[in-house]
């Protein structure tokens, strides 16, 4: 049993380099990445914005290899992509912000 499950394991673990979901993924959370620093108040500073966008590449190559976006279409991997770069706080966040809005309306 216990090979049969390392057998599965390393069957799903491998990158398919050539996948075009892969890509799509990893420019989607580059590019939110790039957005969610573009509009924040820091000042720029180029060290660590190369070191994060290298990290959220790595975290789109990380969630491509447990396989977490089997069976999804490429409007919804997009969507994963992007909501991904966002981080969990800057959800919510923006959560926040629009609950305000909304209840200001009313």
């Amino acid at each position: 049993m216990r090979n049969e499950i390392n057998e599965i394991a390393e069957a799903s673990a491998t990158i398919n380099w050539e996948d075009r979901v892969l890509w799509i993924l990893v420019g989607f959370v580059m590019l939110g990445h790039l957005a969610r620093n573009l509009v924040k108040d820091e000042p720029f500073n180029l060290k660590k914005f190369l070191g994060e966008m290298i990290l959220s590449g790595l975290g789109a190559v990380a969630i491509y290899t447990m396989g977490l976006l089997q069976g999804l279409s490429e409007v919804e991997i997009m969507l994963v992509g992007v909501f991904a770069s966002l981080g969990g706080i800057r959800a919510l966040e923006w959560v926040a912000k629009i609950y305000k809005a909304v209840k200001n309306l009313n």
